[in-house]
């Protein structure tokens, strides 16, 4: 199942010499995940999990279908328009869409607003993370082969204590080195948001440790990037996140696999299935099956220094209100920087 390091290393032409600097860190936990005994038998929802990671994850049929797998709530994307609101799907539509066009984007996690519920999971369980990937849907014209961005923050809280909501953030650009735009030829881009606890002593849990501790990173909330590696080395992260969580009692906060953006008509035209249009603006990521309660409240919210809160709220008060609010929601706010520019190809 799992790719040899030494195939990594011979995708290092495609990945270019900024994905070098977080070779060390996928060695890591490549390596631990072949030490890894294996168990006579898994629960079924672990092998769940493991499926995930080997099958479902690159699969953008699953999420056209919006169906969940096994009992993982699916990542649903909400985009937070200043003058209508909240919107999903169709609803965000293609007023002024260019036709064609190279996109790039900056994405950064605004905020992270666990539920009640979810903040007692997040300290019982003792750790977490959040991995997202971003994939090119087309190669860049020097490349034979697409490119993919993954970003994953670990969650390891201190003393029991998730960190104040102020900085309960994430960058994935910093993860990513120097390079903070993502390149996306022809305006497309498969987009994934995967957000799961797991125990402390569980061997994922352990590698963060090691590594936050090895960078001498105090803060219970870091990040680890693997920037423009070849599509072929994102299946080997898939790999090794399958082997690391398996049997480790993993509870998902929310789950996609490949969800299909796009900002020109061109990539609209493309892809045949369920599909979002990428806007600049603030995108709120939260469980499927929390937005019918969320409906019911959002024409009384808004979004405010990267939190919901009710509408009217001051900028003195908005950490306090956004606690107030939703309280059986889990939520991200992620910020976009979306540009479309003259096509290469």
């Amino acid at each position: 199942m799992l790719t040899n390091r030494r195939d990594m290393l011979s995708l290092l032409p495609l990945a270019g010499s900024a994905a070098a600097l977080s070779l060390a860190d996928l060695g890591s936990l490549q390596k631990l995940a072949e030490a890894q005994e294996p168990t006579p038998q898994t629960e079924p929802g672990e092998q769940s999990t493991y499926d995930f990671w080997t099958q479902n994850i690159r699969n953008p049929d699953l999420a056209a279908s919006g169906r969940s797998i096994g009992n993982a709530p699916r990542a649903s994307f909400v985009y937070f328009d200043e003058l209508q609101g909240f919107l999903t799907g169709s609803d965000i539509g293609d007023d002024r869409l260019p036709d064609t066009g190279d996109l790039e984007v900056i994405i950064k996690v605004d905020h992270v607003r666990p539920s009640v519920a979810d903040q007692k999971r997040f300290v019982n369980l003792e750790g977490g993370s959040l991995r997202i990937d971003v994939q090119q849907t087309a190669p860049m014209r020097s490349l034979a082969e697409r490119l993919a961005w993954t970003a994953i923050a670990g969650f390891l809280p201190e003393n029991k204590k998730l960190p104040p909501l102020k900085e309960m953030s994430f960058d994935p650009g910093s993860a990513w080195g120097k390079l903070q735009s993502v390149p996306l030829p022809d305006g497309g881009v498969f987009w994934t948001w995967n957000f799961f606890l797991q125990k402390k002593e569980g061997a994922l849990m352990k590698v963060f440790d090691v590594i936050r501790r090895g960078r001498g990173l105090l803060t219970p909330i870091f990040g680890l990037g693997l920037p423009a590696i070849a599509v072929t080395a994102l299946n080997t992260v898939d790999s090794i996140f399958a082997t690391l969580t398996k049997d480790q009692r993993t509870e998902w906060l929310f789950q996609s696999p490949d969800s299909y953006f796009y900002a020109t008509k061109r990539a609209r035209d493309a892809f045949e299935g369920s599909k979002v249009r990428m806007k600049k603006g603030m995108y709120v990521i939260m469980p499927s099956d929390k937005l019918s309660a969320f409906a019911k409240e959002q024409s009384k919210l808004t979004i405010k220094d990267g939190l919901i809160v009710p509408k009217g709220t001051s900028g003195l008060e908005v950490e306090s209100a956004a606690v107030e609010v939703i309280k059986d929601v889990t939520y991200l706010t992620v910020g976009v920087a979306a540009r479309v520019r003259s096509s290469s190809r």
